[in-house]
C-alpha cells in the first residue's frame, strides 16, 4: 500500500456515491478535505482487507478494480462474492459491527486507488446531515434484500430459474449488460447446481432470446421475459 495525495477528480467520485445523494455539495467536499479521509494505492494482487486485518472505514474505488473473496482461492475453495470498479463502495459490513472479523477478503485485481472514509468521519456526517444517515440505512436495507434474494437462488427452483433469478438480481431490474462476478465453476457452486446444468440453463435462456452470453459478459435482451422465468 502506498499513500497518495487526493485530487479534484477523487472529490467528484466521492460526491457521487450513495451517501451524498440528495445532499449539498459542501458536505462531500468537507468530508473529502478532512485529514482522516485518506487515499492509497494497491498493487495487483495486494490485499486491502483480510478477515482479521481491516479498517472500520468505507472504501471508495477511485480507479482500477477489486474483488471480494470468501474462502481461500489458493486451494480452489475461494468464491468471488463481488467485484468493485471505479465509483463502487465496499466496507460497510465492518463499519459499525462489533465483530473482530471481516466478512470476506478484499484484494486488488489490478493496480487500484482507494479513498477511505473512517467510522469517526461518518459519525460526524450523520450528526450534521440526517439525510446521509438515511442514505446509509437505505443502502444496508438494499443489501439485506439482495442477500435474501440470493438465499432464494440457493434453496429452490430449477437450474434455469436459479440462473434467471441470479441474473435479474445482478442487473438490478434494468436492461443492459452485466459481468458475472464468478467463474462458471464458482457460479455453479454458488447456485447449488451442477456445471452441466448451468450450461443447459444458459443455453435455454439464450434459445428463448432472453440473454446473450459472451464469456463472463451477459446481455439481458428481454428483461420482462427473464422476470417471468423467475416467477
Amino acid at each position: 500500500m502506498k499513500e497518495l495525495r487526493k485530487t479534484k477528480r477523487d472529490c467528484r467520485i466521492l460526491s457521487g456515491i450513495f451517501l451524498f445523494r440528495g445532499t449539498d455539495k459542501e458536505l462531500s467536499e468537507s468530508a473529502f478535505a478532512s485529514p482522516s479521509c485518506t487515499c492509497a494505492e494497491f498493487e495487483t494482487g495486494e490485499q486491502i482487507y483480510t478477515r482479521m486485518d481491516f479498517q472500520r472505514s468505507i472504501g471508495i474505488v477511485l480507479s482500477g478494480g477489486l474483488k471480494a473473496v470468501k474462502g481461500d482461492e489458493k486451494d480452489g475453495q475461494g468464491i468471488v462474492l463481488n467485484t468493485f470498479e471505479s465509483g463502487d463502495v465496499f466496507g460497510a459490513a465492518g463499519l459499525f459491527g462489533s465483530s473482530d472479523c471481516y466478512v470476506s477478503e478484499i484484494a486488488a485485481v489490478r493496480c487500484s486507488r482507494v479513498l477511505f472514509l473512517p467510522q469517526s468521519l461518518l459519525r460526524d456526517l450523520f450528526y450534521r446531515e440526517p439525510r446521509i444517515a438515511e442514505n446509509y440505512i437505505s443502502f444496508l436495507s438494499g443489501r439485506i434484500r439482495y442477500l435474501n434474494t440470493c438465499i432464494d437462488h440457493f434453496t429452490g427452483g430449477s437450474a434455469e430459474v436459479r440462473l434467471a433469478q441470479f441474473l435479474f438480481t445482478l442487473e438490478k431490474g434494468e436492461k443492459g449488460t452485466v459481468k458475472l462476478p464468478y467463474s462458471l465453476t464458482q457460479l455453479s457452486d454458488t447456485l447449488g447446481i451442477g456445471r452441466a446444468s448451468l450450461y443447459r440453463a444458459f443455453h435455454a435462456l439464450t434459445e428463448k432470446k432472453l440473454i446473450l452470453r459472451n464469456g463472463r459478459l451477459v446481455e439481458i435482451l428481454d428483461l420482462n421475459g427473464l422476470r417471468n422465468v423467475c416467477s
